[in-house]
């Protein structure tokens, strides 16, 4: 599948729009590193794959990876996140940095709602950068979201994504786990006709062995689309294997 090649931004636009981005990446960052009430949290992980909504950011190659999270006893939370990210398409390799913050309601019945905005950054290939909105779900071990992005991926496009996610206990430490997702966009096609729908999908397992998390699972989308330029690259499903350490 061609690749689209990449539009021109005038440095004005482009440096105004990664300002923003980062501005609230750093946000993120430093009101969790100052926190003192409420409970910091973080992840390192290595991922043979870093599958995103279905599609490989890494050109189906491993990735390391870092979380940071605060979570108020009020009920707000911000986090970051941060992956390395391949691309062939730009013949680059940088970062995918990704700020978030919003707030969720605890009901009594044990069922958690939410609402939050998030911003990525990417810095193998800055056309990527978006913002989105969010509110989303979880009640025991069923979590859902819905976003929405005025400009997905940096196209001129808008889009809403959803997905739920399934983590059901099979035994002592081990777990089934399952994603799956949709993503609607008003993206074109080369002949000019509205992308159709993407479905995105990993099934698999995961397992907490001395302090560590491992997780194998099959990962993909179901087609390729113009809303996710990078997928003319690389497998469009395969395996991933994660080991995480949380503290």
């Amino acid at each position: 599948m061609p690749v689209p090649a990449p539009r021109r931004v005038t440095p004005k636009q482009g440096s105004s729009k990664r300002a923003v981005g980062i501005g609230v990446i750093a946000f993120a960052l430093l009101s969790i590193a100052g926190s003192v009430s409420g409970e910091v949290s973080g992840t390192v992980s290595v991922v043979s794959d870093y599958r995103y909504r279905g599609i490989s950011l890494s050109d189906n190659e491993p990735a390391a990876q870092i979380g940071l999270a605060y979570d108020d006893p009020n009920g707000w939370y911000v986090g970051g996140f941060v992956s390395t990210v391949e691309s062939s398409i730009y013949g680059t390799s940088g970062v995918q940095a990704i700020g978030y913050g919003g707030y969720a309601w605890r009901m009594p019945s044990g069922l958690s709602l939410e609402a939050g905005a998030d911003y990525s950054v990417v810095t193998a290939a800055p056309r990527y950068d978006y913002p989105e909105v969010y509110l989303g779900f979880a009640y025991q071990n069923l979590s859902g979201r819905v976003y929405y992005s005025p400009r997905y991926l940096g196209l001129d496009s808008s889009s809403v994504y959803g997905e739920l996610n399934l983590a059901q206990p099979l035994a002592e430490h081990v777990r089934l786990l399952v994603h799956v997702g949709l993503l609607d966009s008003d993206a074109k096609t080369i002949y000019g006709s509205r992308s159709p729908p993407v479905f995105d999908f990993a099934i698999g397992g995961g397992i907490d062995w001395q302090g560590f998390n491992v997780q194998l699972s099959w990962a993909g989308v179901n087609r390729y689309s113009p809303a996710y330029q990078a997928t003319g690259v690389g497998n469009r499903t395969g395996p991933v294997l994660s080991v995480s350490h949380a503290f």
